[in-house]
């Protein structure tokens, strides 16, 4: 029998145990920062569930027929569904079945409610559950609250709280959380990657499964270019450029960044000996009031809602809107 374990991100393995062969829900929803690995850890333990001749969770034969159609990325019974390519909702039409012709993934109703073709089991996989539209929400929340035997749904998110609530009383929720500065420079120190207090809060959201070196060396350089823009917002004329050069892929990293110097520009105020990790002093907030910056992180944190739920924004207008209240 293979130890499916060493497939698993090792900053994970502590929460394995939240997984009992003889107890699974029929609903499970696996939730935590992006780049964490947690795709990956469900595609494991789907690969134990289905094969033929394993008794133990993240442990799989290799062998049976089951194990080899996991490994080829081809199980019949085994699927998994996000938002298609271009699109940053999961719709209704993809959970139905309502497939394009060439997707070999049909939908949940399509199968869910046949006998299996290869294993004793069937499982679903929804990766960003969070953008799931409320059609969506309750169509598998109509399914959870009679779920067909042998069949198992997980839910993988980095923003549970968009999720409905009646819909979260129906699954079993594993949080990852991330991990520490001292876990996290022990795992990179396997890598050869040094970081430091800095790095901590900008790996947030980062592959780390993958991360390297030089991506390390480029999320730095982000960081300062970044810093720049931000000291550079004296003028309409320089807003304009900033807000034309973040209206790109990258501008919900940034909106995060912006968010979490706001953060500590309150901390610092009401604890003068608050060390900040992000704030530098060449931004001079101390002039905004609390109230000024309260409205800000407001703001911010509404158009990352917006984004994360697939709702279609003129991004340069609303960064043009904060820089200018930033001013």
């Amino acid at each position: 029998m293979n130890d499916l374990k060493e497939k698993i991100n090792p900053l994970l393995k502590e929460y394995l145990n939240f997984f009992n062969k003889d107890s699974l829900s029929h609903g499970y929803l696996i939730s935590g920062e992006n780049g964490l690995g947690k795709k990956d850890l469900v595609r494991v333990l789907s690969e134990s569930i289905l094969c033929k001749n394993s008794n133990e969770l993240f442990e799989a034969c290799g062998e049976c027929n089951a194990s080899k159609l996991m490994q080829s990325g081809n199980h019949p019974d085994y699927h998994f569904i996000e938002e298609e390519v271009g699109s940053k909702i999961i719709k209704i039409g993809q959970l139905r079945g309502n497939k394009k012709k060439n997707d070999s993934h049909e939908g949940i109703v399509n199968s869910m409610f046949e006998t299996p073709l290869v294993s004793a089991s069937k499982v679903f996989v929804i990766n960003n559950a969070h953008l799931m539209n409320d059609e969506s929400q309750n169509f598998i929340l109509k399914i959870l609250e009679e779920p067909p035997k042998e069949s198992f749904i997980f839910l993988i998110s980095s923003n549970p709280f968009l999720l409905k609530k009646t819909l979260l009383s129906r699954l079993s929720h594993l949080q990852i959380k991330f991990p520490d500065l001292s876990s996290l420079k022990e795992y990179f120190s396997e890598k050869r990657i040094e970081i430091d207090e800095r790095d901590y809060e900008l790996l947030k959201g980062e592959d780390l499964v993958n991360f390297s070196a030089v991506k390390l060396e480029d999320l730095r350089e982000s960081w300062e270019d970044f810093s720049k823009d931000l000291v550079n917002i004296s003028s309409y004329k320089e807003i304009e450029k900033i807000s034309s050069k973040w209206d790109d892929d990258s501008v919900q990293e940034k909106l995060i960044w912006l968010s979490k110097i706001i953060l500590e520009s309150f901390k610092k105020r009401l604890d003068s000996n608050f060390k900040a990790t992000f704030l530098s002093s060449d931004l001079n907030l101390d002039r905004k009031s609390l109230i000024d910056l309260s409205e800000i992180f407001k703001n911010i944190q509404n158009i990352l809602i917006d984004l994360n739920s697939g709702v279609k924004l003129n991004n340069k207008i609303q960064i043009k809107s904060l820089l200018s209240n930033l001013n």
